[in-house]
């Protein structure tokens, strides 16, 4: 009977996958490629106050996506952060829904701390058409490399990785937050990797997102001879043990920019060794702390180059510290 279960299991998940292989994603005429990062919503339906939070919160992401209109959204972590917890994400999902934009969800710490389980959470967000999460061997949301196409062609000219940096530790003796896997870590140097022998050599212009921020973070953003921009009204909460990712990122030479969210009070970007380390910004309302105007971070890659443009949108439309990077970060110039 166990074996069957099992059996079933594996068969759920490739069957879920096949119907949720990746949908072409492209580069516009104009060699442009749009990401609306959302992050920290904290939704939760807990109480009357709260419930009318979210309902802020949902017209923010409607304003954002109406007003950037963006090719691609990334939700970097903790989005149902209260009970019912399905409630919130069939909302989510649903909304999302009537947008037909094609999105990627990680999970954060706070995520699976309601009712439901991450395997739970996971069949909720691959059931929509417009999801690119797929589901790995524990049923869980698999992290995910994502291809993007040139405006003109079939070889991938961009590609997103969007990573599981789990919750909390899980050693005895160590408290904190999680960490990524070796496996992981490996798992990113392969895929850049290959796709750059793929491209015949040529590193294929990269960015990460994941939900805890890495520990080189906190020595990048205190060097005050790295370009920077942004603020940090709260000390960095990485994980408790350093496995490696941001030196196998550097060592591709594909990854350009990674970004982040966990840290509500945090909004800055921060260059070292040719790779943007960022975050989001918070994009919640009053269920949770939060000390700066909430709204999303836009990012827009140019095609061909090893190079992007990112701002943060506020709801009055306001962009915030606006920058081009390409290895340094730039006041941007139209």
């Amino acid at each position: 009977m166990k074996k069957y279960m099992i059996l079933t299991v594996i068969f759920m998940t490739v069957v879920t996958n096949m119907m949720h292989a990746q949908k072409d994603l492209r580069f516009r005429d104009d060699k442009s490629f749009r990401i609306a990062q959302f992050t920290d919503m904290h939704l939760d339906p807990g109480t009357p106050y709260r419930r009318a939070q979210a309902e802020k919160t949902f017209a923010r992401l409607s304003r954002v996506i109406n007003t950037e209109k963006p090719d691609f959204i990334a939700f970097t972590g903790d989005i149902v952060t209260g009970k019912p917890a399905v409630e919130m994400w069939n909302r989510l999902i649903d909304t999302l829904d009537l947008y037909k934009i094609p999105f990627c969800v990680v999970l954060g710490n706070h995520d699976a701390e309601q009712e439901l389980k991450r395997q739970e959470i996971a069949k909720l967000v691959v059931k929509s058409p417009y999801s690119l999460n797929k589901l790995n061997e524990a049923g869980e949301l698999a992290d995910m490399e994502l291809k993007v196409l040139p405006s003109k062609g079939k070889k991938p000219a961009f590609a997103m990785y969007l990573m599981d940096s789990h919750d909390y530790a899980t050693i005895e003796g160590l408290d904190g937050y999680g960490w990524f896997t070796p496996g992981q870590v490996d798992w990113i140097r392969n895929s850049c990797a290959d796709l750059t022998a793929s491209n015949g050599g040529h590193n294929v212009p990269s960015l990460a997102f994941f939900h805890i921020c890495l520990q080189e973070y906190e020595t990048a953003w205190r060097n005050r001879s790295n370009s920077h921009i942004g603020r940090a009204a709260e000390d960095e909460c990485p994980g408790v043990l350093n496995t490696g990712m941001y030196s196998a990122m550097v060592e591709t030479g594909s990854i350009m920019g990674v970004f982040v969210g966990h840290d509500h009070d945090i909004d800055y970007i921060v260059s070292q060794y040719g790779i943007a380390l960022g975050y989001g910004r918070f994009s919640g309302d009053d269920t949770t702390y939060n000390n700066l105007r909430p709204g999303a971070r836009i990012i827009v890659v140019k095609e061909g180059q090893r190079a992007f443009e990112s701002w943060i949108v506020e709801d009055d439309g306001r962009r915030v510290d606006h920058i081009d990077y390409d290895g340094e970060i730039r006041k941007h110039r139209k």
